[in-house]
C-alpha cells in the first residue's frame, strides 16, 4: 500500500475537509456560549461557598468540599455539553480522512479493541479491570487485515484500612494506541518485545536482571546490536523467536522505534502481530476552546492515523513469502536434549 503524500492530504483539507470544519467551527463557538456560563455557574457556586465558609471561620474546608463537588459535577455537565459536537466531529472529519487513507477501512467512533483481545497480545502481564476506548478503525490493508484504536486499560486494587473502610484504586496499564494484524508467517508460540530500560540503564547487571524474568518466559539475547539497544525479548522458544524476528524485521522495528519517539511495545502470538504505542494525549478529539478549522489540528489527526495505517507497510506484513511446515523434533547436536527445527517453503501463510 501506498500512503497519499502530504500535498494530496493539503489538497483534501482544501476541498472537502474546510467546509465541513467551517460547519463545525459554527455549532463550537455556539458550544462555547454554553460552556462559559457552565463556568460561570461553577464558580458563582464557589464564590457563596466560600463566602459561607467566611462567615462561619471554615473558609478552607469550604472551598475544599466545594472545589471537588463543583469540580464534579461541572465536569459531568461539561462532557453532556460537548459530546455531540464531538460524535460530529468523528463523523464529519475522522471519518473522512479514514476514507481518504484507504477506502476500504471502516471507522467506529464509539467501539474499541476488547479487554480479550487486549489480553491476548501477552504484552502487559496484568489483566484489566477496567477497559475503555473509542476511534476503532477495522478492514484490510493490502492482504493484511488490521484493527486498531485507543485504548486505556487500568487495574483495579483495593485495600481495607484499620476501621474496615474499603477503598478501590484504579492504576493505568497502558493508554495510548493499540493495533493488531494478521502477521506473515505461522508459528505457535508468543515472542514478547519490550521497551529495553534495564539494560540501557544497568548495562550487564540490566542484561543479567532481565535474563532471569522468567515469568515473561525464555529471555532471548538477539544478534543485532541496535535492535538490542532498544527492545528486549522474551519468548516461548529461542529458535522459534528468531524465526519470527527476522534480521529485517529487526531493522524494521528499529526504525519504526525511530519514527514514533515513543517506547513501543510488540509481541507475535497466534499468527497475529501486536504493536502498543502509548499517548498521553487523546488522538482524535476536537477542540473546543479554539478554532477547529486549523489545518495543523486536522494534519495531527492525518499524521497519527497513517502512523497506525503505516505499520503494515513499516513491517512489512503484506509479504507473503514464507510460511512454516510442521515442526520435527531433532536431536541436540551434542546429544543432549532436543531442539525443533522449522522447516520452511514459500507460499502463501495467512
Amino acid at each position: 500500500m501506498t500512503l497519499r503524500s502530504d500535498a494530496e492530504f493539503a489538497h483534501f483539507f482544501a476541498t472537502v475537509l474546510h467546509r465541513e470544519l467551517r460547519e463545525l467551527e459554527k455549532t463550537r463557538l455556539r458550544l462555547m456560549k454554553k460552556v462559559r456560563v457552565l463556568i460561570g455557574v461553577c464558580l458563582g457556586v464557589i464564590g457563596l461557598a466560600a463566602m459561607v465558609g467566611k462567615a462561619y471561620d471554615i473558609l478552607a474546608g469550604s472551598l475544599i468540599v466545594s472545589g471537588v463537588a463543583v469540580g464534579g459535577i461541572g465536569c459531568f455537565f461539561y462532557k453532556f455539553l460537548i459530546s455531540e459536537y464531538v460524535h460530529q466531529f468523528k463523523i464529519r472529519v475522522i471519518d473522512k480522512i479514514v476514507k481518504f487513507i484507504d477506502p476500504g477501512l471502516t471507522y467506529w467512533p464509539n467501539g474499541h479493541i476488547s479487554a480479550v483481545r487486549f489480553n491476548s497480545s501477552r504484552i502487559f502481564e496484568r489483566y484489566p479491570d477496567r477497559m475503555r476506548g473509542d476511534d476503532l478503525v477495522e478492514g484490510k490493508i493490502g492482504e493484511t487485515k488490521v484493527a486498531f484504536s485507543e485504548v486505556h486499560a487500568e487495574h483495579k486494587t483495593e485495600t481495607v484500612d484499620r476501621y474496615g473502610n474499603r477503598r478501590r484504586r484504579y492504576s493505568t496499564i497502558f493508554k495510548g494506541l493499540f493495533f493488531i494484524a494478521g502477521f506473515n508467517k505461522r508459528f505457535y508460540g508468543k515472542v514478547v518485545v519490550l521497551p529495553d530500560t534495564a539494560e540501557h540503564l544497568l548495562g550487564d547487571l540490566g542484561s543479567l536482571l532481565q535474563s532471569v524474568n522468567t515469568s515473561r518466559g525464555q529471555f532471548v539475547k538477539m544478534d543485532d546490536p541496535e535492535f538490542e539497544k532498544y527492545f528486549v525479548v522474551y519468548a516461548d522458544d529461542q529458535i522459534e523467536a528468531r524465526y519470527v524476528l527476522s534480521p529485517s524485521l529487526m531493522k524494521r522495528i528499529v526504525e519504526f522505534r525511530k519514527k514514533t519517539g515513543k517506547r513501543v511495545y510488540l509481541s507475535f502470538v497466534g499468527s497475529e502481530v501486536f504493536v502498543a504505542i502509548p499517548y498521553r494525549r487523546s488522538l482524535f478529539e476536537p477542540p473546543v476552546f479554539s478554532k477547529v478549522t486549523s489545518f495543523k489540528n486536522a494534519q495531527h489527526y492525518y499524521e497519527d492515523l497513517k502512523l497506525a495505517i503505516g505499520i503494515v507497510d513499516d513491517l512489512n506484513l503484506n509479504t507473503r513469502i514464507w510460511t512454516r511446515l510442521p515442526s520435527e523434533v531433532i536431536p541436540h547436536e551434542h546429544g543432549k536434549g532436543y531442539h525443533r527445527a522449522y522447516g520452511l517453503y514459500p507460499g502463501p501463510s495467512m
